[in-house]
């Protein structure tokens, strides 16, 4: 059994398959549910064919960033096997070409998706005959989470500058990291690194760089195979409710820090503005991308969606 086929989520994404792209924050409030409606809005309206999912278990409230009540079915339907297909929970929204898989708060132990369920999930969401889906995953570090992230090409990770946020989304990567580390160990039967990933997990003032360092005069086979597979792990960055040139530069401040100390490179898709009106438009059910199309905050929003759909700035995660 090959690694693709124990791992669905680490799989190579063909060019004829759609493009899966998560958002995600290591803390509440960052806004991911915001950019994730905001940049399927604006993909829809360049014409693409696109399916938002809510994938937030427990605590979903994406539909509400596009102006759109509670749904008669969702993502609950399909875990508790009501419905067979994913694509039978899809719910149409104000926005043509736009899709929406509504998340699920009321089912028991959703937040704590088991490991079958999940694997179906995933293997449902890759199915899609739709060439863009967005993926609003929690926030946190549970494999849930994590293991949604890295299903994507790429992940998106939502950071507000301030340091809680910041530390989260640091220990976030790091987490997603640790969890690419454990599939390729278990999958070699890497036994002896397995007891090293472990410790990883317990201390976290150690960096990836210094794990590294420490297997790679054991066996630097293994070293130079476990480095090459991180470095295809590529995952984005956007600073969200930025409020001056600080917050701006502060993305490439946490690029330089990832690289340094983890080893893998983190592409800053840039920074987008904080705007009241972001509050204002959701109190009134009003998506900000339609009724402030023209601030800098949406204009913020188009240029990463340009980043993203620029191939060559973009790399797959692919193993």
């Amino acid at each position: 059994m090959d690694l693709n086929t124990r791992v669905p989520m680490l799989s190579v994404h063909k060019d004829n398959q759609n493009t899966i792209w998560a958002v995600g924050g290591g803390k509440g409030g960052t806004g991911k549910s915001f950019i994730s409606a905001s940049l399927g809005i604006h993909l829809s309206s360049l014409g693409e064919d696109v399916v938002l999912i809510d994938a937030d278990l427990g605590g979903p409230n994406l539909h509400t960033f596009l102006g759109m009540e509670e749904s008669s079915i969702d993502l609950g339907h399909f875990l508790t096997n009501r419905v067979t297909k994913l694509h039978d929970t899809i719910s149409f929204t104000p926005f043509d070409g736009l899709k929406l898989i509504k998340g699920t708060d009321n089912v028991l132990f959703t937040a704590n998706l088991n490991y079958y369920k999940k694997l179906k999930l995933i293997r449902h969401i890759k199915a899609f005959d739709t060439k863009r889906v967005i993926v609003d995953i929690g926030t946190g570090t549970s494999y849930n989470c994590i293991d949604f992230f890295l299903l994507s090409n790429p992940g998106i990770l939502v950071v507000n500058p301030e340091p809680t946020s910041i530390e989260n989304a640091y220990y976030f990567i790091k987490s997603c990291i640790i969890r690419i580390l454990k599939f390729y160990i278990e999958h070699y039967g890497i036994q002896e690194l397995a007891q090293k990933v472990s410790a990883q997990i317990k201390d976290t003032s150690k960096s990836i760089y210094s794990f590294f360092s420490e297997i790679i005069s054991h066996d630097k086979f293994y070293a130079d195979l476990l480095y090459k597979a991180l470095k295809r792990f590529n995952p984005c960055l956007i600073i969200n409710k930025a409020r001056d040139e600080r917050d701006v530069l502060l993305g490439e401040s946490i690029v330089n820090v990832v690289q340094k100390y983890l080893v893998i490179d983190l592409i800053y898709l840039g920074a987008v503005p904080f705007d009241e009106r972001v509050h204002w438009s959701l109190k009134g059910f009003t998506p900000f991308m339609s009724k402030y199309s023209d601030t800098e905050t949406a204009d913020a929003v188009k240029s990463v969606v340009d980043k993203l759909l620029d191939k060559r700035k973009i790399r797959k995660f692919a193993v």
